[in-house]
């Protein structure tokens, strides 16, 4: 009579093999989850600061609209905003962020994404046009945005130039 079944020894190794490709797809589906939050943030970004800049064209009819509207980047908390420019003359302007009386909407990156590298803290959208300045320096041709994992296994970037165009990377 033959015995039909698995012997513990084939057990064990069934029992070891789905063991091992289970915590494999973990993983995988646990980088693969981290990517997807990083393309996310991205994307809000790339929205905040299409938003800043229509926010200054449309503003611009208005008569007691702000002289500019700019996108503020803060690395020590991973946050950005955007604020409007209530400069009492706009043609004398800092065209900086001076704080929450400017503040319009504010964001906070997840926590598990941050910026690397951050080189810059504003960038200002000065209707009609509108002009682009980053961090105040009209010489400045471009700036980049750079978000990473918190790991550093993926990172995206974010590229605004003078002509306000937006690129990823």
């Amino acid at each position: 009579m033959k015995n039909k079944g698995l012997t513990l020894i084939e057990m064990l190794i069934v029992i070891s093999l789905v063991s091992l490709l289970s915590t494999f797809l973990i993983i995988y589906s646990h980088a693969g989850e981290n990517r997807i939050i990083l393309f996310k943030e991205q994307a809000q970004i790339i929205s905040v600061l299409n938003r800043a800049k229509a926010l200054s064209i449309q503003m611009f009819s208005e008569p007691t609209s702000p002289c500019a509207f700019g996108v503020n980047f803060s690395k020590s908390d991973n946050s950005f905003l955007i604020f409007k420019d209530l400069a009492a003359d706009c043609k004398n302007s800092d065209n900086i962020y001076s704080g929450s009386q400017e503040l319009f909407n504010k964001y906070r990156l997840d926590s598990r994404i941050q910026f690397q590298n951050l080189t810059l803290n504003n960038i200002i959208f000065i209707p009609p046009d509108p002009k682009v300045l980053i961090d105040n320096n009209s010489n400045e041709n471009e700036a980049s945005i750079i978000l990473e994992i918190s790991d550093k296994s993926a990172s995206l970037k974010v590229k605004i130039n003078k002509a306000g165009q937006i690129t990823t990377q």
